[in-house]
Protein backbone atom coordinates (compact mmCIF):
# COMPACT_ATOMS: atom_id res chain seq x y z
CA UNK A 1 0.00 0.00 0.00
CA UNK A 2 1.33 3.38 -1.08
CA UNK A 3 -0.37 6.49 0.35
CA UNK A 4 0.03 9.81 -1.47
CA UNK A 5 -1.32 13.16 -0.33
CA UNK A 6 -1.72 16.67 -1.68
CA UNK A 7 -3.06 19.41 0.58
CA UNK A 8 -3.87 23.06 0.06
CA UNK A 9 -3.98 25.32 3.12
CA UNK A 10 -5.02 28.95 3.42
CA UNK A 11 -2.60 30.15 6.12
CA UNK A 12 -2.61 33.62 7.63
CA UNK A 13 0.06 35.13 9.89
CA UNK A 14 2.49 32.26 10.38
CA UNK A 15 6.04 32.06 11.63
CA UNK A 16 6.39 28.31 11.17
CA UNK A 17 9.93 28.41 9.81
CA UNK A 18 12.30 31.32 10.45
CA UNK A 19 15.91 30.79 9.45
CA UNK A 20 18.19 33.52 10.74
CA UNK A 21 18.42 36.74 12.70
CA UNK A 22 20.33 39.93 11.94
CA UNK A 23 20.45 41.94 15.13
CA UNK A 24 16.87 42.18 16.34
CA UNK A 25 15.35 41.13 12.98
CA UNK A 26 14.30 37.48 12.46
CA UNK A 27 13.73 36.41 8.85
CA UNK A 28 11.17 33.92 7.53
CA UNK A 29 12.38 31.13 5.27
CA UNK A 30 12.15 31.93 1.55
CA UNK A 31 12.45 29.70 -1.50
CA UNK A 32 12.68 30.41 -5.25
CA UNK A 33 9.57 29.50 -7.22
CA UNK A 34 9.38 29.30 -11.02
CA UNK A 35 6.03 29.81 -12.74
CA UNK A 36 4.86 30.54 -16.25
CA UNK A 37 3.45 33.97 -16.98
CA UNK A 38 2.09 34.42 -20.51
CA UNK A 39 4.85 33.03 -22.78
CA UNK A 40 7.83 33.16 -20.42
CA UNK A 41 8.96 31.78 -17.08
CA UNK A 42 9.35 34.00 -14.02
CA UNK A 43 11.36 33.43 -10.86
CA UNK A 44 10.14 34.87 -7.58
CA UNK A 45 11.08 34.32 -3.94
CA UNK A 46 8.19 33.28 -1.73
CA UNK A 47 7.62 32.30 1.92
CA UNK A 48 8.22 28.61 2.53
CA UNK A 49 8.18 25.95 5.25
CA UNK A 50 10.80 23.22 4.88
CA UNK A 51 9.98 19.54 4.56
CA UNK A 52 12.43 18.95 7.42
CA UNK A 53 10.29 21.12 9.71
CA UNK A 54 7.11 19.26 8.72
CA UNK A 55 8.82 15.85 9.07
CA UNK A 56 9.93 16.78 12.60
CA UNK A 57 6.33 17.54 13.54
CA UNK A 58 5.17 14.26 12.01
CA UNK A 59 7.77 12.22 13.87
CA UNK A 60 6.86 13.80 17.22
CA UNK A 61 3.19 13.02 16.57
CA UNK A 62 4.28 9.48 15.73
CA UNK A 63 6.16 9.23 19.03
CA UNK A 64 3.10 10.29 21.04
CA UNK A 65 0.76 7.84 19.33
CA UNK A 66 3.28 4.98 19.46
CA UNK A 67 3.76 5.41 23.21
CA UNK A 68 -0.02 5.43 23.76
CA UNK A 69 -0.27 2.14 21.86
CA UNK A 70 2.68 0.46 23.61
CA UNK A 71 4.89 0.38 20.53
CA UNK A 72 8.68 0.71 21.02
CA UNK A 73 10.22 4.21 20.87
CA UNK A 74 13.87 5.14 21.39
CA UNK A 75 14.58 7.01 24.66
CA UNK A 76 16.01 10.03 22.82
CA UNK A 77 12.92 10.29 20.60
CA UNK A 78 10.75 10.27 23.71
CA UNK A 79 12.52 13.50 24.72
CA UNK A 80 11.99 15.07 21.31
CA UNK A 81 15.60 14.44 20.25
CA UNK A 82 15.47 12.77 16.86
CA UNK A 83 19.04 11.49 16.61
CA UNK A 84 18.98 8.48 14.30
CA UNK A 85 21.54 5.65 14.28
CA UNK A 86 24.83 7.03 13.07
CA UNK A 87 28.38 5.81 13.51
CA UNK A 88 27.98 5.45 17.29
CA UNK A 89 25.12 3.43 18.78
CA UNK A 90 26.17 4.23 22.34
CA UNK A 91 24.06 7.40 22.50
CA UNK A 92 20.98 5.19 22.19
CA UNK A 93 20.46 3.98 25.72
CA UNK A 94 19.70 0.28 26.15
CA UNK A 95 20.23 -0.69 22.52
CA UNK A 96 21.05 -4.32 21.79
CA UNK A 97 22.09 -3.75 18.18
CA UNK A 98 25.83 -3.02 18.60
CA UNK A 99 27.11 -6.45 17.61
CA UNK A 100 24.71 -7.06 14.73
CA UNK A 101 25.33 -6.52 10.99
CA UNK A 102 23.45 -6.11 7.74
CA UNK A 103 19.78 -7.03 7.70
CA UNK A 104 19.98 -8.25 11.32
CA UNK A 105 21.20 -4.80 12.41
CA UNK A 106 18.38 -3.05 10.53
CA UNK A 107 15.82 -5.46 11.99
CA UNK A 108 17.15 -4.84 15.50
CA UNK A 109 17.00 -1.04 15.11
CA UNK A 110 13.45 -0.89 13.75
CA UNK A 111 12.36 -3.41 16.36
CA UNK A 112 13.61 -0.99 19.05
CA UNK A 113 12.25 2.22 17.52
CA UNK A 114 9.10 2.87 15.46
CA UNK A 115 10.42 6.31 14.46
CA UNK A 116 13.46 4.86 12.69
CA UNK A 117 11.21 2.17 11.23
CA UNK A 118 9.00 4.78 9.55
CA UNK A 119 11.45 7.67 9.01
CA UNK A 120 14.66 5.74 8.27
CA UNK A 121 18.30 6.00 9.40
CA UNK A 122 21.84 5.51 8.12
CA UNK A 123 24.83 3.97 9.90
CA UNK A 124 27.99 4.22 7.74
CA UNK A 125 30.03 2.06 10.13
CA UNK A 126 27.58 -0.79 9.70
CA UNK A 127 27.10 -0.08 5.97
CA UNK A 128 23.36 -0.09 6.61
CA UNK A 129 20.93 2.49 5.23
CA UNK A 130 17.17 2.54 5.64
CA UNK A 131 15.35 4.96 3.33
CA UNK A 132 12.56 6.93 4.98
CA UNK A 133 9.07 5.58 4.32
CA UNK A 134 7.60 9.07 4.76
CA UNK A 135 8.30 12.06 2.51
CA UNK A 136 7.23 15.71 2.66
CA UNK A 137 7.73 18.46 0.11
CA UNK A 138 8.45 22.05 1.08
CA UNK A 139 5.20 23.88 1.80
CA UNK A 140 5.11 26.74 -0.74
CA UNK A 141 2.46 29.04 -2.19
CA UNK A 142 0.33 27.46 -4.92
CA UNK A 143 1.36 28.55 -8.42
CA UNK A 144 -2.00 30.21 -9.05
CA UNK A 145 -1.69 32.16 -5.79
CA UNK A 146 1.97 33.21 -5.90
CA UNK A 147 1.16 36.90 -6.28
CA UNK A 148 -1.15 36.76 -3.26
CA UNK A 149 1.59 35.54 -0.87
CA UNK A 150 3.28 38.05 1.38
CA UNK A 151 5.88 38.50 4.13
CA UNK A 152 5.84 41.35 6.64
CA UNK A 153 7.61 42.06 9.91
CA UNK A 154 5.85 42.35 13.27
CA UNK A 155 7.19 44.63 15.99
CA UNK A 156 7.55 43.23 19.53
CA UNK A 157 9.00 44.25 22.90
CA UNK A 158 10.42 42.05 25.63
CA UNK A 159 9.28 43.87 28.74
CA UNK A 160 11.31 44.42 31.91
CA UNK A 161 10.17 46.37 34.99
CA UNK A 162 11.84 49.55 36.24
CA UNK A 163 13.74 47.79 39.05
CA UNK A 164 15.47 45.45 36.62
CA UNK A 165 16.31 48.26 34.20
CA UNK A 166 17.81 50.32 37.05
CA UNK A 167 19.80 47.33 38.26
CA UNK A 168 21.21 46.43 34.83
CA UNK A 169 21.67 49.89 33.35
CA UNK A 170 24.34 48.89 30.84
CA UNK A 171 22.62 45.72 29.66
CA UNK A 172 19.84 45.23 27.13
CA UNK A 173 17.17 43.97 29.54
CA UNK A 174 14.16 45.40 27.72
CA UNK A 175 14.57 44.73 24.02
CA UNK A 176 12.82 45.58 20.78
CA UNK A 177 12.67 42.99 18.02
CA UNK A 178 10.95 42.28 14.70
CA UNK A 179 9.79 38.89 13.44
CA UNK A 180 8.74 38.23 9.86
CA UNK A 181 5.38 36.56 9.39
CA UNK A 182 3.93 35.19 6.15
CA UNK A 183 0.49 34.53 4.69
CA UNK A 184 -0.32 32.46 1.60
CA UNK A 185 -2.39 29.73 0.04
CA UNK A 186 0.14 26.93 0.54
CA UNK A 187 0.46 23.53 -1.13
CA UNK A 188 2.06 20.48 0.48
CA UNK A 189 2.60 17.04 -1.09
CA UNK A 190 4.21 13.78 -0.03
CA UNK A 191 3.79 10.05 0.48
CA UNK A 192 3.80 7.24 3.03
CA UNK A 193 5.16 3.86 1.92
CA UNK A 194 2.98 1.72 4.18
CA UNK A 195 4.11 -1.66 2.82
CA UNK A 196 7.76 -1.14 3.84
CA UNK A 197 6.95 -0.32 7.47
CA UNK A 198 7.87 -3.10 9.90
CA UNK A 199 10.20 -4.99 7.59
CA UNK A 200 13.82 -4.63 6.49
CA UNK A 201 14.92 -3.05 3.23
CA UNK A 202 18.22 -4.94 3.31
CA UNK A 203 18.23 -8.59 2.26
CA UNK A 204 17.21 -11.09 3.45
CA UNK A 205 13.89 -9.33 4.19
CA UNK A 206 12.64 -9.87 7.73
CA UNK A 207 9.60 -8.55 9.60
CA UNK A 208 9.09 -7.31 13.16
CA UNK A 209 6.11 -8.17 15.34
CA UNK A 210 2.94 -6.06 15.17
CA UNK A 211 3.57 -4.87 11.62
CA UNK A 212 -0.10 -3.97 11.11
CA UNK A 213 -0.12 -1.92 14.34
CA UNK A 214 2.91 0.03 13.09
CA UNK A 215 1.26 0.68 9.73
CA UNK A 216 -1.85 2.00 11.48
CA UNK A 217 0.06 4.27 13.86
CA UNK A 218 2.10 5.72 10.95
CA UNK A 219 -1.07 6.55 9.02
CA UNK A 220 -2.82 7.97 12.10
CA UNK A 221 0.19 10.20 12.82
CA UNK A 222 0.00 11.46 9.23
CA UNK A 223 -3.72 12.17 9.59
CA UNK A 224 -3.15 14.18 12.78
CA UNK A 225 -0.21 16.07 11.28
CA UNK A 226 -2.05 17.14 8.12
CA UNK A 227 -5.61 17.69 9.36
CA UNK A 228 -4.70 19.34 12.67
CA UNK A 229 -1.72 21.28 11.24
CA UNK A 230 0.55 19.97 14.01
CA UNK A 231 3.98 21.07 12.80
CA UNK A 232 6.15 24.16 12.68
CA UNK A 233 7.85 26.49 15.13
CA UNK A 234 6.58 29.21 17.48
CA UNK A 235 3.04 27.86 17.67
CA UNK A 236 2.62 29.12 21.25
CA UNK A 237 2.62 32.77 20.17
CA UNK A 238 2.36 32.62 16.36
CA UNK A 239 -0.19 29.86 15.85
CA UNK A 240 -1.43 30.64 12.34
CA UNK A 241 -5.04 30.98 11.24
CA UNK A 242 -5.49 27.93 8.99
CA UNK A 243 -8.20 26.61 6.69
CA UNK A 244 -7.90 23.41 4.68
CA UNK A 245 -9.03 24.40 1.19
CA UNK A 246 -8.54 20.94 -0.34
CA UNK A 247 -7.08 17.60 0.73
CA UNK A 248 -6.56 14.63 -1.61
CA UNK A 249 -5.44 11.15 -0.49
CA UNK A 250 -4.71 8.19 -2.76
CA UNK A 251 -3.94 4.55 -1.96
CA UNK A 252 -2.31 2.28 -4.53
CA UNK A 253 -0.51 -1.04 -4.91
CA UNK A 254 2.48 0.62 -6.58
CA UNK A 255 4.00 4.08 -6.00
CA UNK A 256 1.52 6.62 -7.35
CA UNK A 257 2.00 10.28 -6.37
CA UNK A 258 -0.68 12.94 -6.57
CA UNK A 259 0.25 16.22 -8.29
CA UNK A 260 -0.02 19.51 -6.31
CA UNK A 261 -3.59 20.76 -5.89
CA UNK A 262 -4.33 23.57 -8.33
CA UNK A 263 -6.86 26.38 -8.14
CA UNK A 264 -9.08 24.86 -10.82
CA UNK A 265 -10.42 21.90 -8.83
CA UNK A 266 -12.52 20.47 -11.68
CA UNK A 267 -9.52 20.28 -14.01
CA UNK A 268 -7.41 18.85 -11.19
CA UNK A 269 -9.94 16.07 -10.47
CA UNK A 270 -10.14 15.26 -14.20
CA UNK A 271 -6.32 15.05 -14.33
CA UNK A 272 -6.16 12.76 -11.30
CA UNK A 273 -8.91 10.48 -12.63
CA UNK A 274 -7.33 10.13 -16.08
CA UNK A 275 -3.88 9.58 -14.56
CA UNK A 276 -5.08 6.86 -12.18
CA UNK A 277 -6.81 5.08 -15.07
CA UNK A 278 -3.65 5.16 -17.19
CA UNK A 279 -1.46 4.12 -14.25
CA UNK A 280 -3.60 1.06 -13.49
CA UNK A 281 -3.86 0.05 -17.16
CA UNK A 282 -0.13 0.26 -17.87
CA UNK A 283 0.86 -1.71 -14.76
CA UNK A 284 -2.14 -4.07 -14.95
CA UNK A 285 -3.13 -3.40 -11.33
CA UNK A 286 -6.17 -2.10 -9.49
CA UNK A 287 -6.95 1.56 -10.03
CA UNK A 288 -5.58 3.74 -7.19
CA UNK A 289 -8.32 4.76 -4.75
CA UNK A 290 -8.62 8.54 -4.38
CA UNK A 291 -10.64 10.37 -1.73
CA UNK A 292 -10.80 14.09 -1.26
CA UNK A 293 -12.19 16.92 0.87
CA UNK A 294 -13.06 20.32 -0.60
CA UNK A 295 -13.94 23.36 1.47
CA UNK A 296 -15.89 25.19 -1.20
CA UNK A 297 -17.52 22.22 -2.90
CA UNK A 298 -18.99 18.88 -1.94
CA UNK A 299 -16.23 16.33 -2.45
CA UNK A 300 -16.49 12.58 -1.86
CA UNK A 301 -15.84 12.94 1.92
CA UNK A 302 -17.34 15.29 4.49
CA UNK A 303 -14.23 16.23 6.50
CA UNK A 304 -10.47 16.14 5.96
CA UNK A 305 -10.23 13.33 8.54
CA UNK A 306 -12.66 11.14 6.53
CA UNK A 307 -10.22 11.15 3.62
CA UNK A 308 -7.92 8.89 5.64
CA UNK A 309 -10.42 6.01 5.53
CA UNK A 310 -8.76 5.21 2.20
CA UNK A 311 -6.97 2.13 3.62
Amino acid sequence: MWISFSVRYLVNVEDLNNVESAGNYVRHRRAPLVFKEKDSYTVTYVPAVSGEMIAHGYQMNLVELALQRNLPVDNLAKQGILIKRGSDDKVHEGTKCDDKKGSDYELCVIDEDVVEDVAGFMNPNKLVKRTSNIAFSYMVPAIDAVKASTISSQFHVRYANKELMDKYKNENIQSLYNIETASASYVLTGYLNVNSIGKTQNYPVKEVDKKKDREKVALDALMITLTQFLFGAKLTRFKPIVEIEALFISASEKPFNLPPVTGDIKKYIDLVNSTTDSFAKVLNIKRPVVKYYLKEEKGNVNTPIDAFTVM
